[in-house]
């Protein structure tokens, strides 16, 4: 048996992600799809779904969209049943978003339980685990820190001397 070099490692690891990313981004375009709404629709229903109700304005921070197009897409979700706006249990006058039980019965269909999930993932010890969560997590801020790189890059108005992504660039 040959033994792979660190390079090869690295390189296939990368390769890997990209392929995970890939499928992923298929899936939520087919799930998307099939509850016919855009992929930024979906984007902020699973925002909504991963970390609960927030006001107009938070989701739209978090999914990087104005207040107009928030409104906007928020009627949207509530037409198709997916998302509603509630009264603030604490404030009355503030007013949030959040996602409805026929949308959790559809990610059920589509996606499965969570018990579906661990089964998926029973082979792992904990520090398995626990590694691939902090992996993940850490993967979540190398991705956030390049949202803000290209922000501060589209401030300075420089679009740089390349007409568009290096291939294999992430």
């Amino acid at each position: 048996m040959s033994k792979t070099s660190r390079d090869e490692l690295i390189q296939d690891f990368v390769a890997a992600i990209r392929a995970s990313q890939t499928a992923t981004e298929m899936l939520d375009s087919a799930v998307a799809n099939y509850l016919g709404i855009s992929p930024t629709d979906y984007r902020a229903i699973d925002i909504l779904d991963q970390e609960g109700p927030m006001t107009a304005g938070q989701l739209a921070a978090r999914a990087r969209l104005s207040p107009g197009a928030i409104t906007s897409l928020v009627d949207r979700l509530e037409s198709k049943g997916l998302a509603r706006r509630t009264r603030d249990t604490v404030d009355r006058r503030r007013v949030l978003i959040e996602v409805t039980p026929e949308l959790r019965e559809h990610a059920t269909e589509l996606y499965g339980t969570p018990q579906d999930a661990a089964s998926g993932l029973a082979h792992y010890t904990d520090e398995q685990l626990e590694l691939l969560t902090g992996f993940l997590r850490g993967s979540v801020e190398f991705q956030e820190e390049r949202l803000r790189r290209l922000e501060e890059i589209k401030g300075r108005g420089s679009r740089g001397a390349s007409p568009g992504p290096r291939k294999g660039a992430r």
